[in-house]
């Protein structure tokens, strides 16, 4: 049995990469292909991964669409895309659909479609994530303050509204977090608010060394605060306490026992000392209060100790935007996200950053599988990354990635003559073997970062 729950294990890995892997590749192969059609190349075959084709058809202009055995990313193929054995005639009426026969700016525009729709993939993902669901909100208010912290040092008092970070306008915690994990500081310039007066406190962050989710080291400005979390419910357990009472997903906890609770610590304080108690929760639901009486099951620790638990998991409170706030939103974690990748490579490459932080196919099928069991919102956000993340690198200027062929054909349209033929060869040559590097390299670094370690 247990071998065969680990073969499922390691099955539920394995869809999870393929399924986010194959939508973002398939829509980068149809970005190339449609601006190809848009500039009247033929197009022989698109393909979704390689190998022998067990599904496939042909189309109306002659393209042949194809499923292949092996899933592992995909490929358009267009008539005239490499250069022939024998020179193109430019009379036959036919060469006008080839590919090489286009001028620079056209094939230019094709391959950088693919790059392009990975970025509009993310984008559009992100804006139906912020209309449908709305944006992650926690407002900027500090919860709990660890004892002999940089910020209980500085003078932070629990109910602190924060207002600035050098100067630097705050609306939400993500915004701290954000400003935060840009840089190392020694200093960090406060102004906040306390009981409706204003006032300014500096903090000397401790630099510490953390785990990250995929494995690997970082340095982070060591603060010392939570936020609050406001206590909403995300999700009920079958056969909990909490379920047979009738709380639901999307309630929002008000007052236990006539006591308010504004934090998620502080719900979780009152339920786990009070074990086959009966306690009164005041919820609010779809704009109604109700009164549920719930007794929490007694339960054992791994270290020995009892406590209560009722069976609910907790989520981020959603800020509803509209559309064209979601837009704004949408384009901010767009550059957001391809700001920090690209410093995130440049401090890898330098040295400045664990080598552990690149991710490779094992990263990409353990986080999908990860995120996939949580929920619609979370599998769309990661899909959205990892589209704008491939883009981006796509666009890279190295042979045989669309950034290469970019700078081969802005250099025929300077030059207005096109590359020969011994260089096309040559620069193919050192792409793939850059290309077959770079994946032995993460695949490699996958094993030794998140196996071996």
């Amino acid at each position: 049995m247990d071998i065969l729950t680990q073969l499922f294990f390691y099955f539920e890995y394995i869809f999870w990469f393929l399924l986010v892997f194959t939508i973002i590749v398939f829509i980068h192969e149809f970005g190339h292909f449609y601006v190809a059609r848009l500039n009247k190349v033929k197009v022989d075959k698109f393909s979704v991964g390689f190998g022998p084709a067990i599904l496939k058809f042909k189309d109306s202009r002659k393209t042949i669409w194809q499923v292949c055995l092996i899933p592992l990313g995909g490929y358009v193929k267009f008539a005239g895309e490499m250069y022939p054995e024998k020179e193109s005639n430019k009379d036959d009426e036919n060469s006008r659909d080839l590919f090489m026969n286009k001028t620079s700016l056209q094939k230019a525009s094709i391959v950088l479609a693919g790059p392009f729709a990975n970025f509009i993939l993310g984008i559009i993902l992100f804006i139906i994530i912020f209309v449908a669901f709305g944006k992650n909100y926690t407002p900027p208010i500090i919860g709990n303050i660890e004892s002999n912290s940089p910020s209980e040092i500085a003078g932070f008092l629990k109910n602190d509204k924060i207002l600035e970070i050098n100067k630097e306008k705050i609306n939400s915690f993500e915004d701290i977090y954000n400003i935060l994990d840009d840089n190392l500081y020694e200093q960090i310039n406060f102004q906040i608010e306390r009981n409706n007066k204003v006032y300014y406190l500096d903090v000397h962050p401790e630099i510490k060394t953390i785990n990250t989710f995929i494995g690997s080291e970082r340095e982070i400005n060591y603060l010392g605060i939570k936020p609050i979390f406001p206590p909403l419910i995300k999700k009920v357990l079958e056969d909990s306490p909490a379920n047979k009472a009738g709380l639901k997903s999307k309630d929002k906890i008000l007052e236990i026992d006539s006591v308010k609770v504004k934090d998620i610590e502080e719900v979780i304080s009152i339920i786990e000392i009070s074990a086959n108690q009966n306690l009164n929760f005041l919820v609010i639901r779809d704009n109604k209060y109700l009164n549920i009486n719930i007794i929490p099951e007694n339960i054992l620790t791994k270290d020995g100790k009892e406590k209560g638990r009722i069976g609910i998991i907790f989520s981020k409170e959603r800020k509803k935007i509209n559309f064209l706030q979601a837009i704004a939103a949408s384009l901010n974690n767009f550059f957001t996200i391809s700001y920090k990748t690209l410093i995130a490579f440049s401090e890898i490459i330098f040295g400045k950053r664990d080598h552990c932080e690149v991710g490779g196919p094992i990263l990409i099928a353990k986080v999908s599988n990860d995120v996939a069991s949580q929920d619609l919102i979370s599998f769309m956000s990661l899909v959205a990354l990892i589209s704008i993340n491939l883009g981006l690198i796509n666009l890279f200027p190295l042979p045989l990635l669309d950034g290469g062929h970019f700078f081969t054909y802005m250099y025929e349209f300077i030059n207005k003559k096109k590359v020969t033929k011994v260089f096309y060869k040559y620069f193919q040559t050192i792409g793939l073997f850059i290309i077959i590097s770079l994946m032995f390299f993460s695949v490699f670094n996958d094993i030794y970062c998140r196996v071996l370690n």
